[in-house]
Formats: C-alpha cells, sequence, structure tokens
C-alpha cells in the first residue's frame, strides 16, 4: 500500500510538474511568435497567461505599431491536436477594446472570431463578430475624410449594420479645386441607417460583395465643383464601365435608398456667384447591382428615381443601364407640375436666365443613349412661361428678352395644340470628355430647344 502510495504520489508530482512545464512551453513559444514577428508588426504587451486545461491564451495590454488591443484571448485551442497535425483549432478569438491606425485608416471596437482552424498560414474561420464603435478613414490624394458611427458585422446572421457615415473635405470646397488645377467634384454628405442582408461577409475577403439587399434610410448630399477650373482631359466611362473597372465583384440583388436631399452647387466659368440645384425627397432603387455578369443575369441594371426638383412638384425616372457592351442605355421619365420659378438660383447663376413665370405641367422624355450620341424626343405641356436674359452684370438684356418672350418661347403649350407641336426631337453628339449626368442633362436640353421652331437661338 506505501508502494502504491509512493507511485501514485509520485504520477500525480510528475502530472503536475508536466503541466506546468507544458504550460511554461506553450507560453514561450507564444511569446517566442510575437517576438518573431516582422518589424512592420511587432507587438508588446503587458501579461501573458495560459491555461491548458481549458486551452486558452489571453494576452493583456497587447499592442505593435498603430494597434492596441485591450485584451484578447484565445478560447479552446486544441494544442494536443495541434502537436500530431500542425493544425491550429481554436473555438473562439476574442479581441477587446481595438484600435487601429495606419494608413489613413483608424477604428475603435471589438472582433469575436468563432472556429478558427487550419494551419497559421491558411487559416479558415467559421463566423466573425465585429462592433466598431468608430472608423475614420482618410481618402489617398482626395482631401476627403470618411467617419463612420457604430458598426456591426454578423457572419453567422449574414448582416451588416452601420447607424452613421459621414463624408467631409478637409479644406474649402474652391482650396481643393485650386490644389487639384482641375474641377473636381467635393462632396460633403450625411449618411444613416446603412443596413445589408444576405451578406457573405467571408466573401469579402475574397474582394466580393454579395448581398441580397442593401438599404440606406436617409441621406443629405451636397457636391460642388467650380467651373472656373480646367475639365480634367481624357474620356470619361460611362456608368457600367465604371462598375465593371472596380476591384471588387458586385452581386446585390437590389439597393434602396431612402429619402434623400441631394444638391448640387456649381462655380460657373463666367459669373461671380455659384447657382445650385436640388432634389428634395429622392428616392431610388437599384437591381439588381452586379459588375461581372453570368449566364442567366439579365441583360440590364435598373434604376427607379423619385424626387421633387427644387421643392415643386416631382420627378421621377427609369434608366436602364445595358450589362453588355454595344448595348444602348434606355432612360424615361417625366417632370409634373413644376413652378419654373423655383430654378431662378441656378438660372441666374449658370445660364443668365430669369424665369418670371411658368408651370411646366408635364414633360416626358425618352432616350435611347449609345457611346456616341443619344435619340429620342421630350413632349411638354406648360402655362405662362415668361423668361428674360441676362446680362454678365444680372441686369435684364432687353433686346434679347424681348426676343425670348415675342419669337422663340410661346407663352403657353397646353393639350389644345397637337402632340406633335409639344414634341422636341433629340439627337445629341456625346462628349467623351464629359461625365454621363453632362450627357443626360445635356440630351434633356437639345429636346427641350427642338420643341420650339426658334429653340436653335437659344442658349447653350
Amino acid at each position: 500500500m506505501k508502494r502504491w502510495f509512493l507511485g501514485a504520489g509520485i504520477l500525480v508530482a510528475v502530472i503536475v510538474a508536466g503541466y506546468f512545464i507544458a504550460e511554461g512551453v506553450v507560453r514561450n513559444k507564444v511569446a517566442a511568435a510575437l517576438a518573431s514577428l516582422p518589424d512592420s508588426l511587432q507587438a508588446e504587451y503587458a501579461a501573458l497567461h495560459v491555461n491548458l486545461l481549458t486551452g486558452s491564451v489571453t494576452i493583456d495590454s497587447l499592442h505593435g505599431r498603430g494597434i492596441e488591443i485591450a485584451h484578447a484571448a484565445a478560447h479552446g485551442i486544441g494544442f494536443l491536436h495541434y502537436l500530431r497535425s500542425h493544425e491550429l483549432r481554436v473555438r473562439s478569438l476574442v479581441l477587446r477594446g481595438c484600435t487601429f491606425k495606419k494608413e489613413g485608416l483608424s477604428l475603435d471596437g471589438d472582433v469575436i472570431i468563432d472556429s478558427l482552424s487550419g494551419s497559421p498560414d491558411s487559416p479558415h474561420v467559421s463566423s466573425v463578430q465585429a462592433k466598431i464603435d468608430r472608423l475614420r478613414y482618410a481618402i489617398p490624394d482626395a482631401d476627403e475624410v470618411i467617419v463612420g458611427r457604430h458598426l456591426e458585422l454578423d457572419s453567422r446572421n449574414q448582416h451588416f449594420q452601420l447607424d452613421t457615415l459621414r463624408i467631409f473635405p478637409t479644406m474649402e470646397a474652391l482650396e481643393i479645386g485650386r490644389k487639384r488645377g482641375h474641377q473636381v467634384d467635393v462632396v460633403e454628405a450625411t449618411i444613416e441607417g446603412i443596413t445589408a442582408d444576405g451578406l457573405d461577409v467571408m466573401g469579402l475577403l475574397r474582394h466580393r460583395l454579395t448581398a441580397e439587399k442593401i438599404a440606406i434610410r436617409q441621406d443629405h448630399i451636397h457636391v460642388f465643383r467650380d467651373r472656373r477650373l480646367p475639365l480634367v482631359q481624357g474620356e470619361k466611362d460611362m456608368p457600367v464601365q465604371s462598375l465593371k473597372a472596380l476591384p471588387v465583384t458586385l452581386r446585390i440583388g437590389s439597393v434602396d435608398l431612402g429619402p434623400t436631399f441631394f444638391s448640387y452647387e456649381e462655380y460657373p466659368a463666367k459669373g461671380d456667384r455659384t447657382g445650385e440645384l436640388k432634389i428634395y425627397h429622392l428616392k431610388g432603387r437599384i437591381a439588381p447591382l452586379i459588375n461581372h455578369p453570368v449566364a442567366g443575369d439579365p441583360d440590364y441594371i435598373t434604376v427607379h428615381t423619385e424626387g421633387s426638383l427644387m421643392n415643386s412638384g416631382s420627378v421621377f425616372a427609369l434608366t436602364k443601364m445595358p450589362l453588355h457592351s454595344g448595348d444602348p442605355y434606355l432612360v424615361d421619365g417625366a417632370f409634373h407640375d413644376l413652378d419654373v420659378t423655383r430654378l431662378n438660383d441656378p438660372a441666374e447663376n449658370l445660364g443668365k436666365l430669369h424665369l418670371e413665370s411658368g408651370l411646366l405641367n408635364f414633360l416626358s422624355f425618352h432616350f435611347v443613349m449609345t457611346t456616341e450620341k443619344s435619340t429620342g424626343e421630350i413632349i411638354g405641356e406648360y402655362h405662362d412661361l415668361v423668361v428674360d436674359k441676362l446680362k454678365d452684370n444680372g441686369k435684364v438684356a432687353k433686346l434679347k428678352s424681348f426676343a425670348l418672350k415675342k419669337f422663340i418661347i410661346p407663352r403657353n403649350k397646353d393639350k389644345s395644340l397637337s402632340v406633335k407641336k409639344r414634341t422636341g426631337k433629340v439627337d445629341y453628339k456625346r462628349n467623351p470628355e464629359r461625365y454621363f449626368s453632362y450627357y443626360l442633362l445635356h440630351s434633356l436640353l437639345v429636346g427641350v430647344k427642338s420643341s420650339f421652331s426658334l429653340g436653335f437661338l437659344l442658349p447653350g
């Protein structure tokens, strides 16, 4: 019996000693692994704890170049399995109080990774949960910053949520254009309530954005451009070309845009005041949003938009963007009940026109737009339209205004006139150095001018 107790005691002592020795070996290996990181990832820590019984490693105050983690813990580590097969298995990896600052990007939050397995060089992750309180990113060479608040990402539930996203310039809008030496769109925006459902979170690591639906609750967007500066030379891509050039593959069932206030402000090439065009209550839907079509995909990306121009009347548009090269863009839409005097700010400061009165009861438009030119027509109905031509000093140019009122623009075009007399034909050659928005706007203006018998005398 004494020998048995002695043997048992020795065995327990060996096991206990072996346990502490094994813990020390594991602790030393973890410390050695952290110490062997490249210079760009040099890491230090306040305390390192290993528990073989629970299969856990915890590190307090882990920090390196641009990275700080208040508490890092790996639970359910298969130490014996790793020693036998060199395959790493971890039930969960928890990173609390993370702060990352590098290359213009900074963020604060927590990350939880479930069921981590594979070799250290090629790990497999079952699911990821992340909660980021604040994210800040300085866009390279853009003089603009993106700030996000309260981001949540859950790969198990395939869900993403971001409470607020702000985009703002780091200097005055005029200064950004002068610094660049050419025209540039300066954006200031607040976007609230961004969600993505059916999101393939792991696909993001492979540069694939796949989701069933993305929704944005509401937005406030302002864009400024200084037309006094030279235009950037070179051909501009059509919208689908730009999508296909993105470094990520998009496969999104639909994107829904909630109520949005959008304003575009422009400093004219000639003049001393900016003009601003505003769209209120803008809503939209894109379905589907894809950039690398495969067999079975639709031929077009369909975009529905509706809103109120200058907070008067309504406008809607249906745009079909072709996913196959050579096919045209198709645009249909209409304005309803627009008080044209609401357009005086952009009309006076950008077009040197003053709108004394007028109600645009209805204006429909249909365009077929290729990379070469647009064709189509507009059909309108308006009442009491009176337009003055302005001089550079803002005063009325009496002779030109008289011609507009008496010869060029009839005061009324109502339904008593035949459709033919209220129709304007569109045949507009695209300027490849201008963006699609310019192409679309000038197609509309060409149609409006064509609806007047002497419309070719109108400016612009």
